[in-house]
Order: C-alpha cells, then structure tokens, then sequence
C-alpha cells in the first residue's frame, strides 16, 4: 500500500469556476514520506484534464513538484495557499493567468 493518497474532489472557486481539487492524504502514522513514495504513484483516473487543478494537503515541497509536473495537461494547475486561496501556477487557457489567485473554500472531508 502507498503512503501517499490522492482523492480528486469536483469543487468551485467562490467566483464560480469549476475546477478540481486534487488532495493529499499522508498515510503513514508518523506523517513522513520519503522520495522513494514516488514510485508507482498515480493521480487519480477519473481527472477531467479540461478544467482545473488545485493541489492542497500537508507534504513536502518534492511532492508537489511531482503533482505540478503530472497535471500539467490540465488546463491550469494551482496550489493551495492557507493565506492566500488557490495560486496559479501552470496554465493553457487564456482565462486564468500565472500568478492568478482563486478565494476557494476547501471542500468538506465529510462528503468523500
């Protein structure tokens, strides 16, 4: 069993826009992962590549490295900030820009 757990959420942005929030779930009771929790690990198959992306959970800055670099074809990938909302950080539409921020409201755990 992986260490690392990917839940996809459909969600919207307080503005309206539809995207997908992509969660981490660290399983391992102390928390920690290491590099080697990379291998094998796969986003979720039910991701539609035509929306957004939002990355949000506790992990180590490596791991959204990987996560950014495999949702890259999603029309745009940001990560979520507690402070800030949803930063863009890859796009491929017009409609949303680098460095764009989103006010989300996190999904609810309770519903997944």
């Amino acid at each position: 069993m992986s260490a690392v757990y990917l839940t996809i959420i459909p969600h919207i942005t307080q503005s309206g826009i539809p995207y997908q929030h992509l969660r981490i779930s660290i399983l391992n009771e102390n928390g920690i992962i290491t590099p080697n929790d990379l291998k094998g690990l796969k986003l979720p198959k039910e991701i539609d590549y035509s929306q957004g992306i939002v990355i949000e959970g506790k992990a180590p800055i490596w791991l959204y490295g990987y996560l950014v670099h495999e949702c890259h074809p999603a029309a745009w990938v940001g990560c979520y900030d507690t402070r800030l909302g949803a930063v863009v950080v890859a796009t491929h539409t017009p409609d949303v820009n680098i460095a764009q921020v989103f006010k989300i409201n996190l999904p609810d755990t309770t519903s997944n």
